[in-house]
């Protein structure tokens, strides 16, 4: 090892604690050597005093007791430092002090200064020795100032004379060297500690965005550049994708804290069944990625079997027992992916379609059986953001009543624009948003924007209809909807009557004694309530009768068959007909919707339904269409409708 080398590795050592008490330990010693050497040596000079046999063997003593309590107490290096610094001080002052004021005649002060004071550029270096000692390098400024008024007051006291030139001489340059040598260590020991402090938050930050603050493993960053590490080299590994089944429920039951605590033990035993090498990673929530390389795929899904095994062993969390299992998709490379993005969408997929067969299970990724699922799983993900990055825009479709053509309803439809995929179909995203959970955020945020808009048109365009606002199953189970409801009209300062939500039947039916607490308490506000896609679902009719509800829609599939005589469309009017004697008997509104000719909107009419909504009136519009289109009149396809109704 050449020298450069060792100087390298000399200083790698000492950038810590550690590194800086092996050097004090070796340096204390050699000052207490040269103590001692004073001791023993200074009766023979000739120029002996006092003085010096005192402080001489006390300076001794003081610096290997100071060795001991390094070697003891690791811990106490600052204070010890501080200590050598002080006592160091006391004693160079002390010494000034008798020169100029106590030395016996016959001894030269130039002498004597010269035997001692050349060590004084160590106590300065020494108070810069640990990064953010305060307290050493007070001492050295502390001394510097009585140092210097030791000084002018012997100047002050004896004057500038041929016997005491040479005193006042050596002070005055000793002065200035040890003013030099504090200004320049100050300056030092500043450019340090801020080199220091930014290398020690440099390290940190490295730190915190490598390591998952919650269990102590790396974080997806560190995983992926391994990844990405492994792909270069062209190394064979694989990738197992863990997600714990369930563990929302353990959050809500059980608190976030205790969710917490899983999950550290969760890491932990992770960490156990792996070997040298294996790298395990938590990439968020209760997902995790393990790496597992130089092995065969029936190893890794060995692996992943002996992981369930170990998972189920209950965990023991502040007294509770609970019970967990993973389900684990496998990629590997090269067979599944050429890059660390492509093996961790695969190994998700395969880790999907376990949640979707039963849990608590091991799949390999199969690019013939995973790829449409692959694509839901990266929609579902991209959906998770899709609000804050603003993708999602509302569009409104006019409801027109049938006998005097007035715009009386506009319905709020919510639509996705991907940056990549564009136009994402509603049929597409919102099962994803139900399914994830998301509906709820991206519903209560819906009904607060078309509130608002809603009073807007009111207000500024003199719009008098009401606004219809579709509610998932999953948004109306939630007990907080009926207060997310009062909240958006109070935000928006809409009348209650002038908002209405439409249900499907699935919706109604799912808790009949909940629905109806929760439909009582909306209709008291004041809002309307209407059931979506009429005569598909569950079509009880007690519902009609017992549930404050106000409006139905019959469903488009039976307006198609209207005018299909392929569709058989006596049935579609005997549907029709019989629904719309049933909401006039319960005195209910009827809304035909997927209007889309003539025709269709002339039976329909005919049928007695007060409502028409579709293509044939109008396509869903942005914002400023439709405000448009209140401005200024209805379409142009409105033309011959509005002759008849004339």
């Amino acid at each position: 090892m050449n020298m450069t080398r060792l100087a390298t590795s000399f200083l790698a050592r000492s950038a810590g604690p550690d590194g800086w008490r092996l050097i004090l330990l070796l340096a204390i010693p050699v000052a207490a050597f040269a103590f001692f050497l004073g001791a023993l040596l200074d009766p023979l000079s000739g120029q002996s005093t006092p003085f010096d046999r005192l402080a001489y063997p006390a300076l001794t003593v003081g610096s290997l007791l100071l060795e001991l309590v390094l070697w003891r107490r690791p811990k106490n290096i600052g204070g010890v430092v501080t200590t050598q610094v002080l006592l160091s001080c006391l004693f160079f002052l002390a010494k000034l002090i008798y020169l100029l004021y106590f030395l016996p005649p016959g001894l030269s002060i130039q002498v004597e200064m010269t035997e001692s004071f050349f060590w004084i550029p160590a106590v300065y270096v020494l108070s810069l020795f640990i990064p953010n000692l305060k307290a050493a390098r007070n001492v050295t400024f502390i001394f510097f100032a009585a140092m210097t008024l030791c000084s002018v007051g012997y100047a002050a006291l004896n004057g500038w004379t041929p016997q005491t030139s040479g005193v006042l001489f050596a002070l005055i340059e000793m002065m200035l060297a040890n003013l030099t040598l504090l200004t320049l260590t100050q300056a030092f020991i500043g450019y340090k500690d801020r080199l220091s402090s930014s290398q020690t938050q440099a390290q940190t930050l490295q730190r915190l965005v490598h390591t998952d603050l919650l269990t102590g493993l790396p974080s997806r960053l560190r995983l992926e550049q391994e990844l990405n590490e492994a792909v270069k080299r062209n190394e064979a590994f694989t990738l197992l994708f863990i997600d714990v089944d369930g563990f929302k429920m353990i959050n809500d039951t059980l608190g976030h804290s205790v969710g917490d605590e899983v999950l550290r033990e969760f890491a932990h035993r992770l960490q156990d069944a792996l070997k040298a090498g294996d790298l395990a990673a938590r990439i968020g929530g209760d997902e995790f990625v393990v790496v597992v390389k130089g092995t065969s795929p029936t190893w890794a899904t060995v692996l992943a079997q002996q992981l369930l095994v170990g998972l189920a062993v209950p965990f023991i969390v502040r007294g509770q027992q609970i019970q967990l299992s993973a389900s684990i998709g496998i990629s590997v490379y090269p067979d599944d992916g050429r890059d660390a993005e492509t093996l961790l969408k695969h190994a998700d997929a395969a880790m999907y379609q376990i949640k979707r067969t039963g849990r608590n299970g091991v799949r390999r990724f199969d690019a013939a059986l995973d790829a449409e699922l692959e694509h839901t799983v990266l929609l579902t993900r991209e959906f998770q953001l899709a609000l804050t990055r603003e993708q999602l825009t509302l569009v409104y479709q006019p409801i027109y009543h049938l006998q005097t053509g007035e715009m009386s309803k506009i319905e709020v439809l919510l639509r996705w624009t991907h940056p990549e995929y564009g136009e994402i179909s509603p049929g597409v995203f919102i099962p994803i948003a139900e399914t994830s959970g998301q509906i709820v955020s991206v519903g209560r945020w819906v009904l607060e924007r078309a509130c608002i808009q809603a009073r807007h048109w009111r207000e500024n365009h003199g719009w008098a209809g009401t606004v219809t606002v579709n509610v998932s199953p999953v948004q109306f189970a939630q007990p907080g909807f009926v207060d997310e409801v009062k909240q958006a009209l109070m935000l928006s300062g809409l009348p209650a009557h002038k908002l209405e939500l439409e249900l499907t039947e699935g919706a109604v039916m799912q808790n009949p004694a909940l629905v109806q607490t929760a439909l009582r308490s909306l209709q008291r506000l004041g809002v309307e309530i209407t059931i979506d896609d009429f005569g598909t679902g569950y079509s009880s009719l007690a519902y009609l009768r017992d549930l404050p509800i106000g409006c139905i829609k019959i469903d488009r599939s039976f307006i198609e068959d209207i005018a299909a005589p392929r569709r058989a469309p006596q049935y579609a009017v005997a549907l029709i007909t019989a629904i719309v004697g049933v909401a006039q008997t319960l005195d209910l509104q009827v809304v035909a919707e997927g209007i889309e000719t003539q025709e269709q909107m002339e039976a329909v009419r005919g049928f007695g339904c007060d409502f028409g909504q579709g293509y044939y009136f109008a396509r869903p519009l942005d914002t400023t269409r439709l405000t448009e289109l209140l401005d200024h009149g209805r379409p142009k396809v409105h033309t011959d409708w509005q002759k008849r109704l004339n």
